[in-house]
């Protein structure tokens, strides 16, 4: 007996609770995040399941050591390039931000 409920659906479920109860906090760390004046910025590879190739990739933004309200942000996106964080960042114009082996460092 029991409800029939597929991986899929729940995983779907997962997801839209998330956006539902979770995308504004989220946006609004993002943008209080921005204000600061030092950010660090790092990502991961992380193989999706069953496959043997294919890489996805969990970018890290945090604030520098000095910041009093200390935020970090996990963004999760396909791609290991600059453009990621060029994109989750858009006009910011802080003095550095520090990002691991890539090209995608702004002053």
């Amino acid at each position: 007996m029991g409800l029939p409920i597929t991986r899929k659906e729940i995983s779907n479920w997962h997801i839209k609770a998330s956006q539902y109860y979770l995308e504004s906090l989220y946006n609004l760390l993002r943008e209080r995040l921005l204000t600061q004046p030092l950010l660090h910025a790092d990502e991961t590879s992380y193989r999706v399941l069953e496959s043997d190739s294919h890489l996805t990739y969990y970018w890290t933004f945090l604030s520098g050591k000095a910041e009093n309200q200390a935020i970090t942000l996990y963004h999760h996106d396909q791609r290991r390039s600059g453009l990621v964080v060029q994109e989750f960042l858009g006009d910011y114009s802080a003095y550095a931000i520090a990002v691991q082996g890539l090209g995608a460092r702004r002053r």
